[in-house]
């Protein structure tokens, strides 16, 4: 019979074991079936509808799901994708595209020529808020002969063949005769309405919480020698995660493995220190910080005053406060740094404190009423150069930036209020023309054909570039010469087009943000073009990205054995322990 110092020992040694058998074990994670990739969204995707994407969000999924004819490697050098060449007439006016053979959509249908040519008159048709609407008025037309598509123009495009590459296919037998602003388009539940020919499909979505993307099997991607693969990446899923540091939380966690825009401000540091994730830097990056200004307000509306702050703008300063130094300065409408062959020094913005307030004084823009800010030229008191300026609350680097803003134009008396909010309300007041100024990244495409989409008058309309509103005939002569150059005055042209933005400063180019990813440290594989490894124009990136399987991992073991063995052995203790004690 037991004692009771002996019954003790045992005890003792239960409560010994049990936490020991409990401790979790680190594993080396292995290969699974199925391989998952989840891209982190400060906010959700503006748009389902490949036609009018408004963000670069809605732009990523759209490059997933639907196929060009042409894409870009990692220099920005054009690449056949879903046409496997083209040709361009001596004229500039008669574009042919080869289309690959065997494509397929994702229902099954075979993807034809007739496709391409349906897709390209769809977007000439349809309301002028279209993704290249503009430029597709000029197309007389887009015919299938067998495997190849001839389209047809009255007038001459720089970048025809760049911008009909670009374009997204869409499969005529869903879409004929239905408009381009069905409702259909943004219906997440039907998934019909999302089909392409893209390397994922469309699964489902849930609004405001995550658009899961499934690998197709049957894309073209094998027999096309610049891909020559399907995608390693099985499921592509687009979570939203509000917050810097709630989408750096899920990355470490492997709750994501990456985020769709760059890390901001001091997490690039941060990140640094994290084992378990690996920064992307020494790019710059598609993101074009901006300050915007409204040209038909009151003081706005003088160029004076226009170029005054674009000579009080201080780019380094900016990009140390913004960004920390993780930034590429921008001085010129086409920047050296994205397209280093149509850049020129004639259209730079210098920087000039002195002769900003200078200017400002000569053109009667004094503070006539003694409060440090500049007023409007007139008896006083005359209204003040004060102005509301936007950042996106959701994006560090536009809040930080307004705030340098607003300390650099102090030293020219002008009154920045630093006003901060979000996508909805910015965008909506950008577009309707109710607003002074902001400060936020446009998005840089491989064709720098911005400028003329920005500044050309008859981009003023709802969703149109020109938000400025610099209605101006003589730019705009500048800009239709622009994009209708011959490649032996392409040069010349931009040089003109970049000096007409500096002339009329409807914006101020501030800088490139440097891109600085972060991603898990297991995925060891990504391209890395101008832009980053995430840029919207660059589907390779999906395409090759894999998982090398080392990633170490935390595995809990199931502590319900031990449980229930615990349980009845402290039982069992307690009914020897009465035995004893009654004996």
């Amino acid at each position: 019979m037991l004692s009771k110092r002996n019954l003790c020992y045992v005890i003792l040694a239960m409560f010994m074991f049990f936490p020991a058998v409990g401790i979790p074990t680190a594993v080396v994670a292995q290969d699974t079936a199925e391989m998952p990739f989840v891209m982190a969204y400060g906010s959700d995707i503006g748009e389902l509808n490949p036609l009018v994407y408004r963000s670069e969000r809605s732009h990523w999924y759209d490059m997933l799901v639907y196929d060009s004819l042409l894409s870009y490697d990692d220099d920005l050098d054009i690449i056949p994708w879903l046409a496997e060449g083209y040709a361009v007439s001596t004229d500039g006016l008669t574009i042919n595209f080869t289309i690959r053979e065997g494509a397929k959509w994702h229902d099954g249908e075979n993807l034809t020529a007739g496709d391409v040519a349906f897709t390209f008159e769809y977007i000439r048709d349809a309301p002028a808020d279209v993704n290249y609407w503009t430029m597709m008025q000029n197309l007389t037309s887009a015919t299938a002969y067998d495997n190849v598509v001839s389209c047809i123009f009255d007038k001459l495009y720089s970048f025809a063949a760049q911008n009909l590459g670009e374009m997204y296919i869409l499969p005529e037998h869903i879409w004929d005769d239905a408009p381009a602003d069905d409702a259909r388009w943004n219906d997440h539940t039907n998934v019909t309405a999302h089909v392409g020919s893209g390397p994922f499909m469309y699964v489902e979505r849930v609004p405001d919480e995550y658009t899961k993307l499934a690998r197709f099997d049957d894309w073209w991607g094998e027999d096309n020698p610049n891909v020559a693969q399907l995608p390693n990446i099985d499921e592509v899923r687009i979570d939203v995660v509000s917050g810097q540091d709630a989408r750096i939380l899920a990355m470490r966690n492997g709750d994501a493995d990456t985020e769709r825009y760059e890390v901001f401000g001091s997490y690039v540091e941060q990140v640094l220190n994290y084992s378990e994730l690996q920064l992307v830097q020494g790019v710059a990056s598609q993101w074009d910080y901006v300050l915007g200004m409204n040209n038909t307000i009151p003081g706005l509306d003088e160029l004076v005053v226009r170029q005054a702050i674009g000579l009080a703008i201080n780019r380094t300063e900016l990009i140390t406060i913004g960004r920390l130094g993780h930034g590429t300065a921008t001085t010129s409408a086409i920047p050296e740094s994205f397209y280093p062959g149509l850049f020129d020094e004639s259209g730079v913005f210098d920087e000039d404190v002195v002769l900003a307030n200078q200017m400002l004084d000569d053109a009667g823009f004094l503070d006539n009423d003694a409060d440090g800010t500049r007023n409007l030229p007139g008896t006083a008191p005359t209204a003040e150069l004060e102005f509301d300026l936007m950042t996106l609350s959701w994006d560090d680097i536009s809040v930080a930036t307004g705030i340098g803003i607003e300390t650099q134009m102090a030293r020219i008396n002008i009154t920045i209020n630093n006003v901060v909010t979000d996508d909805g309300p910015m965008y909506d007041a950008i577009y309707t023309g109710d607003y002074d100024m902001y400060t936020m990244a446009h998005g840089y495409g491989a064709i720098p054909d911005h400028v003329w989409w920005r500044c050309h008058s008859s981009n003023i309309y709802e969703w149109g570039d020109n938000v400025f509103h610099l209605d101006n005939a003589t730019v705009d002569t500048i800009m239709d010469d622009y994009v209708a150059s011959t490649p032996a005055t392409l040069e010349a042209n931009a040089a003109a087009a970049a000096k007409a933005v500096l002339d009329n400063a409807p914006y101020i180019p501030l800088y490139l943000s440097d891109d600085t990813h972060v991603i898990r440290a297991e995925w060891v594989n990504f391209t890395t073009p101008a832009g980053g490894p995430f840029t919207a124009f660059n589907p390779r990136t999906m395409v090759f990205m894999y998982d090398d399987g080392s990633a170490v991992v935390i595995v809990a073991p199931d502590y319900t054995l031990y449980i229930i063995i615990g349980a009845g052995a402290i039982v069992g203790v307690i009914i020897i322990f009465f035995i004893l004690k009654r004996k």
